[in-house]
């Protein structure tokens, strides 16, 4: 009996044990619920959007086939354009955008950015062209 009134009796600071725990508990409750909320906006917020890249490598090689120059410079530019594509996506994708390849997406539910990447690519051949 006098086991059941010690335990009865525990306190934390002057607060009965139970009612500490039962605090924390609710607390940590809370602080989950506060961040798991914030999680869910923020996936809210995402967007999946689709690039064509065979347009984009397609309009590459017909520009090529009237561009002419030796193969080195074919190869040259061809490593430059596909670069700028590498890095035109990955831009894209920075604030957790997911790009899906447009040619993997079966339907019209997502956003084309294949203008987009085709400007942001022309825009870092002319930066390249214009740095040498």
């Amino acid at each position: 009996m006098a086991e059941v009134t010690a335990r009865a009796h525990r306190t934390i600071a002057g607060w009965p044990a139970m009612r500490v725990a039962i605090a924390l508990l609710l607390a940590i409750a809370l602080i989950w619920a506060a961040w798991a909320t914030r999680a869910l906006v923020a996936l809210e917020h995402r967007q999946i959007v689709s690039v064509s890249l065979s347009r984009l490598v397609e309009d590459f090689v017909a520009a090529e086939a009237r561009n002419g120059g030796t193969p080195e410079e074919a190869a040259k530019r061809t490593g430059d354009y596909l670069a700028a594509i590498n890095q035109a996506v990955a831009d894209l994708g920075r604030d957790g955008t997911t790009v899906l390849v447009s040619e993997a997406t079966l339907g019209r539910s997502v956003e084309d950015r294949t203008a987009e990447v085709r400007t942001r690519v022309a825009r870092a051949l002319e930066a390249d062209r214009d740095a040498r």
